[in-house]
C-alpha cells in the first residue's frame, strides 16, 4: 500500500514546486510588466496534461545542471553533438534573461522536464535554438510546445529566423521542427543538419497550433466524461452533504467504472466504505471530485496530484454555497493544478454526466434522470445549468454530455467544444454563457464546430449600455450586447433571447435535418390556424411555398385524424416545391391528439425535411409521447420561429467562405510612421491631426475627399477658389463631437461672398451651442448619393469591431448600425453590410456602388489590424454614389499600446 499523503495547511505552499507563480490562466501581463516578473506560459499536452513554463532565474541553475546531467547518454550526446560539461550550459541557460536571448523551463512535479533557449546571432533578427525534454516524457509534445512559445515570444522581440544545429541522427528533434508548421530550410554536412525556420507568425502556423490544441482538449476530457476510475473525496453520510448525493448519483446511473469514496474521518457513505484517502483505494481514481472547501479543498487537490489523478471535478462546499470563493484560494488551486498537470472543471461546478452507454456517468448531485441522446449542455451559472439539463428531461430530449463549467479556472466553454466537435453522439450543443474567457479562441473553435454542428446561446449576465461618454458617433451607436453577438455571429454561433425558443430550437436540431430553403408547406384542420401560420412565417422570412405541386396551405377537416394527416404530410413531405413541414391540429372533444402526433411523426419519416408539430389536445395541453418523435409546440408561432432559425443556420452552411483580397498598394511603413510620428509628440495619444488621418487612410488606399483647415476668413476664401467650383464648408472642432453636436455643414457654395456669408453663419452657429470657435474645414462639394458611417472602436479583450449603419445627418436616426468584427474576405464585408438593413436598402434601391464600401471597410480593417493604436474611428460620412465611395469627414483617435501576454496558452 502507497504511503498516505497527509498535508496540513500551514504546510501546503511550502510542500507545492516552488517555481509555481500565482497566476491565474486569463491573467495578462503587459510587455513592461513581462521584464520584471517572471514570464509564465501555460501548455497544452498531447495526453490532455498541462506543463507551465516559465523564464528561468540564476536559482535555476542546480535544477537545470540536474536536469542534463540526468539524461541518457544517448540523449546527452544528441543535445551537446558530444559530451561536453553540463554546468557550462546549464549556467548560460540560468543566467538567460534580456532581449537578445531567453530560456525556459517546464516543471512537473518540483523536478525540471524541459529546458529551451535561444541566443541572438550577429546577423540581425536571428537566433540560435535547442532545447530538451526529460527521457520518460518523449512523445507528449513537449518540444513542440515548447518550440512554440520561445518562437512567439520572440517574434514579438522582432526575431524572424530560428537556426538550430542538429546531429543527423537526432529524428526525435528532427521531427519536432518539421511538424511545428514553420517553413523550414535544411542544409546539411558532416553528420550535421542546420534547420532554419521562419517563425513569422502565420495562418499556417495558427492553424497547426490549433490542431494540436483540440488533440489536447479532447484527451484533457476523457478522464472528466469518460473516467475508468472515480473518487469522491468528502462525501460522508451527514444530511445535505454534496459528496453524497454526487456519489449516489454516480451509482444509481450505472457507472461503469470503478467508483470510491473518501472521508478524512473514514466511515461509511452510501453503503460502502470511505477511504480516509486517496492511497488507501484499491484503484488509483482517474477522476476526483471534490466536495469540500477552504483549507480542505487544497489538501485534497495537493493528495490528488501526488496520486497520480488526472482530473478534479470541484463542487461548492456546501448546497447553500453558489457565490464566488477568493480570488486568492482559487490561484492556489490553480498552483496545484498546473504544478502536476492535472485538468479541472470548476471550482463550484455542479457536476458532469455523460449518457455513453460503455460509460453511464452522472456526477451531479441532483437526481435528473435524461435520456440518451444528441444533445450536448453546457453552462457557466451553476444553478441554471441544472435547470438547462432539467428542462431537457423534462421535454424528453436526449443528452449525451452535460457539464456545468463553474468558474471555469481551467477548462472552458471552448474545451467542451472541442470535446463536441469529436463525439459522434453530439448532434447539437446548448450553452450557457455570461462572458469570454479568450473570444479569439471561442471563435476560432466555434466556428469549425458549427460547420458540423449547430451551436445554440442563451446569455446572461446582465446588458451592457450604450457609451456614456462616446465621442464618436461609432461609440454612440455601440450599445446593448453588440460585441458578444459580434463574436457569437463570427463563429456561427446562434443566439436566443430566451430559453423557451432555445430548448425548442434545440429539439428541432436534435431530432430533424435543416430545411433546403425557406418554401413551408403548412397542413391544418382549422382555416384560422391555418393564417396564424402563414402569418407567422411570413413575419419570419418564411414562405407558404406556391411552387408546390400539391395543394398548400392543406386544409383538412375538423374532424380530421391520423389517416387524414398521415396522407397531407406523406404528401407534402414528398413535395420538391417544399422546404419544411409546419403540422397544426385543433382537437375536437373525442379526437386522438396522440394518435395524430405518432401518424405525423410516422409520415415525416417519407421524406428528408424538417417537420415540426402543433398537436394540442382540446385541454389545452400537449399530447404524452411514448418515443420520440417530431418536435411539438403549443402554438404555431413556435413552430415558425424554430424553422426560421433552422433556416439561418442552413443559409449560414450555405454561404461561401469567401476569399482575401490582397491590395498591392497598401504602404503598412507608412501607416507606422504617422502612429510613431504622433505618439513620439503626444505620448498619450489622442486625436490625430487632420493631416495625420488622411496620411494614415492615403497608407491604405481609403479615398478621402482632400480637405483644408482654415483658420481665418480669408484663407478659406483663398482655398474655395483654389478647389474652383462648388464647395463644402464645415465646422472645425479641436475635439471629436458626436454626430448629434455636428453642425449640419454648408454646401454647394461658389463664389466668395457665398464662402465669406458660409463662415459667418457658421461662426454664428458654433458659438451660439456655447462651442469655440477653431475656423472651418473646406473642400470639393461631392457628388450625390448615400452617406454611411463606418466605424471603429477597441475592445480590451475583443479587439476592434467595425460598426457600418447610416451616416452623416441620418445618423443615430433609429438602431441602424450594425457591428461585426474585422472581416477578412468579401463574404464577411458583404454580411456587414447586409447586417445594417437600412443601408443595404439604400444601396441597392439607389443602384450605388456596393463592391466600392466592400472594399473601403476591408482595407479599413486591414489598417486596424496593421495599427492597433487606432482605438477609435468615425469615418462619417462615406458617400456612395454609382461609381465608387469617398470618406468626407473623419475623426480618428489613438492610444499607446503594450502588448498583453496569457499565461494560458490554449
Amino acid at each position: 500500500m502507497r504511503t498516505s499523503l497527509r498535508v496540513p495547511t500551514q504546510q501546503l505552499r511550502s510542500r507545492l514546486p516552488d517555481d509555481l507563480t500565482p497566476l491565474r490562466a486569463t491573467t495578462l501581463m503587459s510587455a513592461s510588466e513581462v521584464d520584471t516578473q517572471r514570464l509564465v506560459r501555460d501548455v497544452l499536452l498531447r495526453d490532455g496534461s498541462t506543463l507551465r513554463l516559465r523564464a528561468t532565474t540564476p536559482e535555476d541553475f542546480v535544477d537545470i545542471k540536474s536536469f542534463y546531467d540526468h539524461l541518457s547518454e544517448d540523449s546527452r550526446f544528441l543535445r551537446f553533438h558530444g559530451f561536453g560539461r553540463t554546468d557550462t550550459v546549464a549556467h548560460a541557460e540560468a543566467e538567460a534573461s534580456g532581449v537578445d536571448r531567453l530560456a525556459l523551463i517546464g516543471r512537473l512535479g518540483g523536478r525540471v522536464v524541459a529546458v529551451a533557449s535561444w541566443n541572438g546571432l550577429r546577423e540581425m533578427r536571428v537566433a540560435e535554438v535547442a532545447f530538451a525534454v526529460a527521457d520518460d516524457l518523449h512523445g507528449r509534445g513537449i518540444g513542440t510546445r515548447t518550440l512554440e512559445q520561445l518562437a512567439a515570444i520572440a517574434a514579438d522581440r522582432g526575431i524572424r529566423r530560428f537556426d538550430a544545429e542538429v546531429m543527423a541522427g537526432n529524428r526525435p528533434m528532427l521531427d519536432v521542427f518539421e511538424n511545428a508548421g514553420f517553413v523550414i530550410r535544411r542544409r546539411g554536412s558532416l553528420g550535421e543538419v542546420t534547420v532554419s525556420l521562419d517563425i513569422t507568425p502565420t495562418e499556417a502556423v495558427r492553424e497547426r497550433i490549433g490542431e494540436r490544441d483540440h488533440v489536447g482538449a479532447v484527451a484533457a476530457l476523457r478522464p472528466i466524461l469518460a473516467p475508468s476510475s472515480i473518487a469522491v473525496v468528502g462525501a460522508a453520510a451527514s444530511p445535505g452533504n454534496l459528496g453524497q448525493a454526487v456519489l449516489r448519483n454516480i451509482i444509481r446511473g450505472g457507472y461503469q467504472g470503478v467508483v470510491g469514496a473518501v472521508h478524512r474521518d473514514g466511515g461509511v457513505v452510501c453503503s460502502m466504505s470511505a477511504a480516509r484517502s486517496l492511497d488507501e483505494l484499491s484503484v488509483a481514481p482517474e477522476l476526483v471530485v471534490i466536495a469540500a472547501g477552504g483549507d480542505d479543498l487544497l489538501g485534497y487537490a495537493a493528495e490528488a496530484a501526488a496520486s497520480g489523478a488526472k482530473a478534479l471535478l470541484v463542487l461548492p462546499p456546501g448546497p447553500e454555497d453558489d457565490g464566488e470563493g477568493s480570488a486568492e484560494q482559487e490561484d492556489r488551486l490553480l498552483e496545484i493544478v498546473r504544478g502536476s498537470g492535472l485538468r479541472m472543471v470548476g471550482p463550484r461546478s455542479l457536476g458532469t454526466l455523460n449518457t455513453a452507454a460503455d460509460v453511464s456517468l452522472n456526477a451531479t448531485f441532483r437526481g435528473v434522470s435524461v435520456e440518451r441522446g444528441g444533445l450536448a449542455i453546457g453552462s457557466h451559472a451553476a444553478g441554471l445549468g441544472l435547470g438547462l439539463l432539467g428542462h431537457a428531461a423534462a421535454r424528453r430530449l436526449g443528452v449525451s454530455v452535460f457539464v456545468s463549467l463553474g468558474d471555469r479556472a481551467d477548462v472552458s466553454t471552448s474545451d467542451l467544444l472541442e470535446w463536441c466537435e469529436d463525439d459522434e453522439r453530439t448532434a447539437a450543443v446548448m450553452l450557457y454563457m455570461e462572458s469570454f474567457g479568450d473570444p479569439q479562441r471561442f471563435m476560432r473553435v466555434a466556428e469549425r464546430v458549427a460547420r458540423e454542428k449547430p451551436v445554440l446561446v442563451v446569455k446572461g449576465g446582465g446588458v451592457e449600455h450604450a457609451h456614456l461618454r462616446a465621442r464618436t458617433q461609432t461609440a454612440a451607436e455601440l450599445r446593448g450586447d453588440a460585441l458578444f453577438d459580434a463574436v457569437l455571429h463570427q463563429g456561427g454561433v446562434m443566439r436566443f433571447r430566451s430559453g423557451e425558443e432555445l430548448f425548442q430550437a434545440a429539439e428541432l436540431f436534435e431530432s430533424q435535418p435543416l430545411p433546403r430553403g425557406r418554401q413551408i408547406g403548412i397542413v391544418s384542420n382549422s382555416p384560422s390556424v391555418v393564417m396564424l401560420a402563414a402569418e407567422a412565417c411570413a413575419t419570419r422570412g418564411l414562405y407558404v411555398s406556391s411552387a408546390s405541386e400539391a395543394q398548400n396551405p392543406w386544409l383538412l377537416a375538423l374532424g380530421a385524424g391520423p389517416p387524414e394527416y398521415a396522407t397531407a404530410v406523406g404528401e407534402l413531405v414528398g413535395d420538391d416545391g417544399i422546404d419544411a413541414l409546419l403540422v397544426a391540429y385543433v382537437d375536437r372533444h373525442g379526437g386522438d391528439a396522440e394518435a395524430v402526433l405518432e401518424a405525423i411523426a410516422a409520415a415525416s419519416k417519407r421524406g428528408s425535411k424538417p417537420v415540426v408539430a402543433s398537436v394540442v389536445r382540446f385541454d389545452g395541453r400537449l399530447p404524452a409521447r411514448t418515443r420520440p418523435g417530431v418536435p411539438n409546440f403549443l402554438f404555431p408561432e413556435s413552430c415558425a420561429a424554430a424553422l426560421a432559425r433552422a433556416a439561418e443556420r442552413h443559409a449560414w452552411l450555405s454561404r461561401p467562405l469567401g476569399e482575401r483580397p490582397v491590395y498591392p498598394d497598401l504602404n503598412p511603413q507608412a501607416a507606422r510612421e504617422v502612429i510613431t510620428s504622433s505618439l513620439e509628440r503626444e505620448p498619450g495619444g489622442g486625436w490625430l491631426s487632420l493631416g495625420e488621418a488622411e496620411s494614415l487612410l492615403a497608407s491604405h488606399g481609403i479615398p478621402f475627399a482632400a480637405s483644408r483647415r482654415c483658420r481665418d476668413i480669408d484663407t478659406a476664401v483663398a482655398a474655395a477658389r483654389d478647389i474652383g467650383g462648388p464647395v463644402a464648408l464645415k465646422a472645425a472642432f479641436l475635439a471629436s463631437p458626436q454626430a448629434s453636436q455636428i453642425h449640419v455643414p454648408l454646401l454647394g457654395l461658389e463664389g466668395d461672398a457665398a464662402v465669406r456669408s458660409g463662415w459667418r453663419e457658421l461662426e454664428r452657429q458654433v458659438q451660439a451651442a456655447g462651442r469655440a470657435w477653431h475656423g472651418t474645414i473646406i473642400q470639393r462639394l461631392a457628388e450625390p448619393g448615400a452617406d454611411v458611417l463606418v466605424g471603429t472602436l477597441k475592445d480590451p479583450q475583443l479587439g476592434s469591431v467595425i460598426g457600418v449603419g447610416f451616416g452623416g445627418r441620418q445618423a443615430a436616426v433609429g438602431r441602424s448600425t450594425a457591428f461585426r468584427l474585422l472581416p477578412s474576405t468579401d463574404v464577411q464585408a458583404d454580411e456587414l453590410i447586409d447586417a445594417s438593413e437600412g443601408v443595404a436598402a439604400q444601396l441597392d434601391d439607389a443602384a450605388l456602388n456596393r463592391e466600392g464600401l466592400r472594399e473601403l471597410i476591408l482595407r479599413f480593417a486591414m489598417l486596424l489590424e496593421e495599427v492597433p493604436e487606432l482605438v477609435e474611428a468615425d469615418l462619417n460620412s462615406v458617400r456612395c454614389t454609382a461609381t465608387g465611395c469617398v470618406v468626407l469627414d473623419m475623426r480618428l483617435r489613438i492610444e499607446q499600446q503594450s502588448p498583453v501576454e496569457r499565461v494560458k496558452t490554449w
